[in-house]
């Protein structure tokens, strides 16, 4: 027997018996789920999920892009269930504070849900079709004894409520509270930011840079972030005060001026915002996040197959990770993922191919096992699922890790689809 043939003999060995092994530890802690329609309101088989979750308060859902139909799908279910089943009553988008907080207060105020989100919340989520649902189900309780709340986490504005009505709001606080704050350096303030919402190669001269972070110093001092809301966010003085350092995030990472990974520092304010939120806004409350998978990760330290960051500050620190720090076990973050079909690219609107996954990955061996959905309750894994193995984490590209150290669960869609327009 030559060389080569030993070589690919004993390759071939080894890869099925780690496939074997990787099935092995899947079978116990899968789950197979009948459905992700979000008619499906019979959720006998989410019961598994029901086990995980336990008494977590916050609960991440991710998404590979943003523009898988099957993902947002599943999604609303999961949530329809999270809210009647187990009693969580906020829903926080990856989508701008301020953007969410004028819809959610338009929509009190007898708007129409799926035509305040257009323009604001991001548009991926509110031009899909799939997400029509959700909007009417939430729109549709909202007098009810237990309404599901929105809101948003995004430390960018890049919405239309934010460009043309977040310093309305924000000067009409002023006034009532802290009249002396309007001023010249106040104009100022406004002029540039709201330039900076509309234009990320937006520069202001080098005066004006001082100007701006002079002022938005004496605001961060002014605004008292540690009070609880009263009856809205926009009349909060906690609430202006994340806006404010939303701003500062924004502006700092778009004016370059950012040391170490630019990301990290928008989803560093993410979480503060987050944080915000379920402490200052709606303390008590159980809280649903819809984000992609790379900011709700626990961490990105297991992953491999990247070269590592020249410095440690260059390292990519997910949202989740500040989350987990925070809540502990309270928060439980599910990755999502399938291993093979198709989804949209949400910058170009161009349908992508995800191909087959192979056997030895974690998408291959579910879709091996049967399973056309599942969850996967990633606190029981054990055997080789603690040790590296393929995945993905974002746009269904190769990775290698443990990925009970990224998400605390997987939920498996066999074979992925793509948003539909609603062409608004």
């Amino acid at each position: 027997m030559n060389r080569v043939l030993l070589f690919s003999l004993v390759f071939c060995f080894s890869a099925t018996g780690q496939a074997q092994d990787l099935t092995a530890s899947l079978k116990n802690c899968v789950t197979a789920v009948r459905s992700i329609e979000p008619s499906d309101t019979d959720f006998s088989d989410l019961q598994g999920l029901r086990a995980a979750l336990g008494g977590a308060r916050v609960v991440l859902l991710g998404e590979q892009t943003h523009g898988e139909g099957s993902t947002f799908s599943a999604k609303i279910r999961l949530i329809k269930f999270l809210h009647e089943k187990m009693g969580f009553d906020v829903l926080a988008f990856e989508s701008g504070l301020y953007d969410c907080a004028r819809i959610w207060e338009n929509v009190q105020q007898g708007g129409t849900l799926s035509q305040e989100v257009v323009g604001s919340l991001f548009y991926m989520y509110a031009t899909s079709v799939q997400m029509q649902t959700l909007f009417d189900y939430i729109q549709s309780g909202l007098h009810a004894a237990h309404p599901l709340t929105l809101t948003g986490f995004e430390s960018q504005h890049t919405g239309v409520k934010a460009k043309t009505q977040l310093f309305v709001d924000f000067e009409r606080f002023l006034r009532k509270q802290y009249p002396d704050a309007i001023d010249v350096e106040w104009e100022l303030f406004r002029r540039v930011s709201v330039s900076t919402f509309g234009s990320r190669d937006y520069r202001p001269s080098i005066e004006e840079q001082a100007r701006f972070f002079k002022e938005l110093s004496v605001l961060q001092r002014l605004l008292n972030d540690g009070e609880k809301v009263g009856d809205s966010l926009t009349s909060s003085s906690g609430f202006w005060s994340q806006v404010v350092n939303s701003i500062e995030s924004q502006t700092t990472r778009y004016w370059q001026m950012v040391a170490g990974n630019e990301v990290s520092v928008r989803d560093a304010q993410m979480a503060k915002n987050l944080i915000w939120l379920a402490e200052k806004a709606y303390p008590g409350k159980k809280i649903i996040v819809w984000a992609h998978n790379g900011h709700i990760a626990k961490g990105m330290g297991p992953l491999a197959g990247s070269r590592p960051p020249a410095k440690p500050e260059d390292a990519f620190v997910p949202m989740g990770a500040t989350i987990h720090r925070a809540f502990g076990s309270k928060a439980y973050c599910i990755g999502f993922s399938g291993s093979e079909g198709s989804y949209m690219n949400y910058e170009n609107d161009q349908i992508l191919t995800v191909a087959p996954r192979p056997s030895a990955s974690i998408e291959g061996a579910l879709a091996a096992a049967g399973y056309v959905y599942a969850f996967a309750d990633y606190r029981k894994a054990s055997g080789a699922l603690r040790q590296a193995q393929d995945g993905t984490l974002g746009d269904f590209q190769h990775a290698q890790g443990v990925w009970p150290e990224v998400f605390d669960g997987l939920f498996f869609i066999a074979r992925v689809y793509p948003v539909e327009r609603t062409g608004k």
